[in-house]
């Protein structure tokens, strides 16, 4: 399996799109400005929520018995993105003419532009806007076929080209894969048409150019970087923001630390160790690889690793005293990024019934006591294999409290407590 496109990759994360007004108009290459793109929202199903739970604590009662072992420069541009039930973060991006938009994934864990496409008449892809390149006047055939394994899920499709609108830029010839065939629950069930990779252009196939590397191509950005912030409350439809051509200070509270990229194909960053109330359990041996991935919408660790931290925090047990849980720490060049019990603990139950979203100032032991709720660690086992695993994964639970910043011309990462 070709972990490029890793979890998302088990959990899309999710939300609402962009909306591109018709009447706005593109940057015009001498301006320096910044563009906020507002949102509509949109409705998704609470169940899909809970099945992916489901799917997560299945996941981790294999890992519950202690006896298992296994031209010119703009300035930057901020995209707002809506976080709809902490599930998936979309944006809009326009195929073959500005107004045709199609709600996209934006993931740091896969580096290809995968796109919906009346090729694929499966159940999962109907539901979903479908791209029909015999519209555009700018589609240019290549003909390319590629498969991809995820985590979730597996596509197939076609590599052709077209122009896309990506916030206010134009990329005339962007690569991108028509999906032709889907399978996984994931694809089906959320709302996105469409995944638009982050990643290093080494995980991409030959010849195909990331959406990122041709803006970098182009030199349309005042610097070759890019930033998230996740809101924080499920229901916070005007906050999350992707910001292309650098970030933006107003969600940065604090010093932005940055950590040198250790393979140019993840977004994979070093770690000295992770501690449990900052105690050594053994989870890293010398060092951790942590691979920061946005598609991801919990976190993931290696199985044995995952299975010693799981059974020393032993959630399920404290679930009705999560205060007395411990805090879990990355500390990566001497920096501590720690969550607190509340940041990756995750109601959830087993009869089907609804669940109430949690916000930001909600007090998750009164409502996991009224609710009569279970509760899981928001991680799951997964293994990356060699030369770049294995790896834990940063997902969004990590990224919804640290403000990331996505930095090509210095190939780092930047971290910052993220300010709302």
């Amino acid at each position: 399996m070709n972990k490029s496109f890793l979890f998302l990759n088990v959990i899309i994360c999710l939300s609402v799109a962009v909306n591109i007004q018709n009447d706005q108009k593109f940057l015009e290459p001498e301006k320096k400005k910044v563009i906020h793109i507002q949102l509509q929202e949109r409705e998704t199903k609470v169940q899909d929520k809970q099945d992916f739970y489901k799917l997560v604590a299945m996941n981790q009662d294999k890992l519950s018995d202690s006896s298992f072992a296994q031209t010119q420069q703009s300035g930057p541009e901020y995209m707002r993105m809506h976080n709809y039930k902490n599930i998936q973060y979309t944006a809009d991006l326009g195929i073959g003419q500005p107004g045709n938009t199609f709600k996209v994934v934006l993931d740091t864990g896969s580096a290809n532009l995968w796109i919906d496409s009346n090729r694929c008449q499966e159940e999962g892809c109907m539901r979903h806007k479908q791209y029909n390149h015999e519209d555009s006047h700018s589609f240019l055939p290549l003909n390319q076929e590629l498969n991809v394994e995820f985590g979730s899920g597996d596509l197939k499709g076609v590599v052709n080209a077209d122009t896309v609108y990506f916030g206010e830029v134009t990329l005339p010839r962007q690569n991108l894969a028509e999906i032709t065939s889907e399978n996984g629950a994931i694809f089906r069930d959320l709302d996105f048409d469409g995944i638009l990779g982050l990643a290093y252009p080494k995980m991409a196939p030959k010849n195909f150019n990331p959406v990122f590397d041709n803006l970098m191509d182009q030199r349309v950005l005042e610097r070759n970087q890019f930033s998230f912030y996740f809101a924080k409350d499920a229901n916070d439809i005007a906050h999350s923001e992707f910001t292309l051509g650098g970030y933006n200070p107003a969600h940065v509270d604090g010093d932005i630390h940055y950590h040198d990229v250790i393979d140019k194909y993840y977004w994979m960053i070093k770690a000295d160790n992770i501690l449990v109330d900052n105690k050594d359990i053994g989870l890293c041996h010398g060092s951790c690889r942590l691979i920061v991935d946005t598609g991801t919408s919990i976190m993931s660790g290696p199985f044995d690793d995952l299975g010693t931290l799981l059974r020393t925090l032993n959630v399920k047990s404290h679930c009705h005293e999560i205060n007395t849980l411990p805090t879990i720490t990355f500390k990566i060049d001497d920096v501590d990024y720690t969550l607190e019990p509340e940041e990756y603990v995750k109601p959830t139950n087993f009869d089907a019934a609804q669940l109430t979203e949690v916000n930001e100032g909600d007090d998750l032991q009164a409502l996991i006591e009224v609710n009569n709720w279970d509760c899981i660690a928001a991680f799951m086992p997964l293994d990356i294999q060699q030369p770049q695993g294995p790896a834990w994964i940063l997902g969004d639970v990590f990224l919804r409290k640290y403000y990331s910043i996505y930095d090509r011309d210095n190939d780092q990462v930047g971290f910052a407590k993220a300010k709302k």
